[in-house]
């Protein structure tokens, strides 16, 4: 999955890729036969695209179906999706975000007949991931990525400050601790984000309030998640926090260039950021307070479109691309973290980060995914609007989300 929902893996990668023709031997009309599927993925890049072909040579190998890939940057991937599952020429292979799946249930095949039939054992994938594919009890994807929402740390700066690092299983009360030491020193804890992941990650963390209930419901009048916003505002206000911005780059810049000294982010951007930073990386569990430990989780999968004139054969296709050595071989070039179990210790192994088996296992156990809603896109817009005034104090967490629930309300 991206770091965030509209931001790509490079964040506007240079090669960009634009959708790719039919492959050799499909039919001409919409790129469909028996043994020829197209897969429409995103990608970011020469590395990303060669690390996604082989996923679709495993095909080629094992089920003796070709698989043509239809690239494109992650921005343009979802406008481009829909414009042809609109105009009948849609992929027989969809990629699909856990937070976007709501959207896309009118135009996706419920697959969990076709894994019963196929005597799949499901218990395989990490429940998270495989919740996170679930609309309304109906399984429309099998994930290939998942992972819960964690705190990067920079060790140097807790190391100079003399701040022990923070375990998994923190506390809110620990995590205000040390933001008191660090601030001392000289460096903000935590760069402030108003995106939906992170965003909501910290509140849950804080006192389990949430805007988007387990059945994916809206709830913008809760309570709780005002006074989440208020209490991140105060950490703004104190100083312990930087203020927030419509950049939703701007706390993974912070953090890399050594402005703060944590931030919050998902596993899928472990290794990139460790590649990047210029210090000792270290990954840690959103803090806990009143409800215990917790975070959100999200990830990505495959599933399939009902254009697709052969969901049999797709759907043996998505099984290959999720399979255990599928993703172990993802996990060992460094990709996402893989949503079947018996590949996660390869990705493990291949990170080299002290500490980050212990932290996203700890994450993952208490772990919940956040739904999508079909209003999930227009709420992250209204973050960017409402709630970044009362984390930067402007105006209180009830009276943003007021704000919210009514612009919701006249949809």
């Amino acid at each position: 999955m991206q770091r965030r929902r509209t931001a790509g893996l490079a964040a506007a990668a240079a090669a960009v890729l634009v959708l790719t023709g039919c492959s050799a031997g499909s039919n001409a009309s919409d790129g469909q036969s028996k043994d020829s599927l197209t897969w429409a993925m995103w990608i970011a890049g020469k590395e990303d695209k060669a690390a996604w072909q082989k996923v679709a040579d495993t095909v080629k190998t094992d089920d003796d179906v070709d698989v043509s890939i239809q690239g494109s940057p992650f921005n343009d991937y979802w406008t481009k999706l829909r414009t042809q599952l609109s105009t009948g020429t849609a992929p027989c292979i969809v990629s699909i975000q856990s937070l976007r799946a709501a959207n896309y249930t009118d135009v996706l095949v419920p697959i969990d007949d076709m894994a019963k039939q196929a005597d799949l054992d499901l218990s395989e994938y990490d429940q998270t991931g495989l919740d996170g594919m679930k609309v309304d009890g109906k399984l429309y994807g099998l994930p290939y990525d998942t992972g819960p929402m964690v705190m990067f740390y920079n060790k140097d700066i807790f190391e100079k400050a003399g701040v022990d690092e923070p375990k998994p299983g923190w506390t809110v009360d620990e995590f205000e601790d040390a933001a008191k030491q660090l601030k001392a020193a000289g460096t903000p804890i935590w760069g402030t984000s108003v995106e939906d992941i992170p965003l909501e990650s910290m509140i849950l963390g804080y006192n389990g309030g949430r805007v988007i209930g387990a059945d994916g419901t809206l709830d913008a009048s809760n309570t709780k998640f005002a006074e989440g916003l208020d209490w991140i505002g105060s950490l703004v206000k104190d100083g312990y926090a930087t203020q927030a911005s419509t950049d939703g780059s701007t706390d993974d810049n912070a953090f890399v260039s050594g402005d703060v000294a944590m931030y919050s982010d998902g596993p899928w951007s472990i290794i990139s950021q460790k590649a990047k930073v210029q210090f000792d990386l270290g990954i840690t569990t959103i803090p806990s307070g009143t409800d215990g430990p917790s975070s959100f989780a999200a990830g990505s999968g495959f599933g399939i479109s009902k254009q697709c004139k052969y969901p049999e054969q797709a759907f043996k296709a998505i099984t290959t691309m999720t399979n255990e050595a599928t993703l172990t071989s993802l996990a060992e070039q460094g990709r996402a973290f893989p949503a079947r179990t018996a590949a996660q210790q390869a990705w493990y192994d291949n990170a080299g980060i002290d500490g980050v088996e212990d932290a996203l296992k700890t994450g993952l156990e208490n772990a919940t995914p956040l739904p999508g809603n079909k209003q999930s896109d227009q709420l992250n817009q209204l973050f960017a609007q409402y709630a970044l005034q009362a984390v930067n104090g402007q105006t209180s967490g009830k009276d943003t989300m007021s704000s919210i629930a009514s612009q919701l309300g006249s949809q």
